[in-house]
Formats: C-alpha cells, structure tokens, sequence
C-alpha cells in the first residue's frame, strides 16, 4: 500500500504529538513530511516530497490571518484539513467556503481523526458532528441596531456619509461608525461588505431596500 504523506501544522507540542500518534497507530502506512508550526516550512516540504493532506491549526500564534495560512497551503494543491479549537460559526464557514476539505474540532475523538483524514485522502469532504451543528444552528442575522440599520440602507442607497449624516441628524464621525459597525457585524456572521455595491445588495437581501 502506498504511503499517506500528511503534513501537521500545530504550534502547540502536545496536540502535535497526540494528532501524529494517533495517525502513526490507526494509519500504519502514514509519512509525516512535516511536523511543525510554520507554514514556511510546511510549503517548502510540501513542495519537495508532495502532500496528500495538511491537518491545519488556525490559531498558529504566527500574527498571520487564519484563513490566509489556509489559502497558501491550498495554493500548493494539498488538501486541507482544519483541527482546531476555533469553532466560531463565522470561522468554519469561512473556512469551508475558502476551499477547506473539512474540520473538526481539537475535542473531536480518535475515530473522528482517522474518518476525516481517510475521508479527504479518499477524495471527500468531512466535518465532525459537533461542527456540523454549529453551521445548523447558524444564523446569517448579524443583529444591527435601529440605528445601523438606518445608516446602512441611506449609505447604501447612494448616499453620501455627508447627506447621511445630516438626514440622521447626526455627526459625520458618528454616521461613519454606524456604517461600520454594522458591517463588522455582517463579517462576524461571515458576510463581507467592503463596498457600497455589496452594501446594497445585502440592504436589498435583508429587506432594508426594496
């Protein structure tokens, strides 16, 4: 039987030692290419001995965002498998819809491992029970006041911050923190507004523009 190449990008020793442990004892033919907490070096392994799988860690305490590790390790073609203690709905979601094959959290049991790696290697996607009931119970509402609802939908349906403002009877400075705020809460909720056009189709979706 071929060997199952697997890169583990973890920064704490313990997990790194229980995850490739597990692996070695349940997939006896496993090569582990890299073992470590940098990307860096993962990509530089990855690229001389090839990968069939990266079990990922988004909380790597590099400073780099989360999803950004993620997009290098999919830019060299490796399927990715999240293991993580960050199960923040937003975080999976973004995740899964940035091309990760599958995630589960650092509490998941050996079982769960082992069918998430054998599942992603075998060409399919995986997500552990807990995780999949978090996306359930997910809800896209990200909760704005009255107020950011207002100046939302008269930003968004081509105003200016200045006429926003005025109409709010506002200052310039206040009208611009409603705005923002309300779009920190749709990217809490996984949804990116960072322009006045994504901004008015979201008011339209939401029902604060017809």
């Amino acid at each position: 039987m071929a060997s199952r190449r697997i890169a583990i990008i973890e920064d704490h020793p313990l997990m790194l030692r229980a995850l490739s442990s597990n692996l070695a004892l349940h997939l006896p033919y496993t090569e582990f290419i890299y073992q470590g907490k940098s990307i860096s070096d993962a990509l530089t392994a990855i690229d001389v001995a090839g990968c069939d799988l990266a079990l990922l860690d988004l909380d790597l305490g590099d400073g780099i965002p989360p999803i950004q590790n993620l997009e290098k390790l999919l830019a060299s073609g490796t399927p990715v498998l999240i293991v993580s203690a960050l199960a923040e709905q937003f975080l999976v979601r973004q995740a899964l819809t940035n091309g990760a094959s599958g995630f589960i959290s650092k509490n998941a049991d050996e079982s769960t491992l082992i069918d998430a790696v054998t599942s992603i290697i075998s060409g399919e996607n995986y997500m552990s029970a807990d995780i999949a009931t978090i996306l359930l119970s997910d809800k896209t509402d990200p909760g704005l006041s009255a107020q950011e609802k207002q100046a939302l939908s008269l930003y968004a349906s081509g105003l200016k911050l200045d006429a926003v403002a005025r109409s709010m009877n506002l200052s310039r400075s206040s009208a611009s923190e409603y705005i923002q705020r309300a779009r920190k809460k749709y990217l809490k909720v996984g949804i990116n507004l960072p322009t006045k056009t994504d901004l008015y189709r979201q008011a339209q979706k939401d029902g604060l523009l017809p």
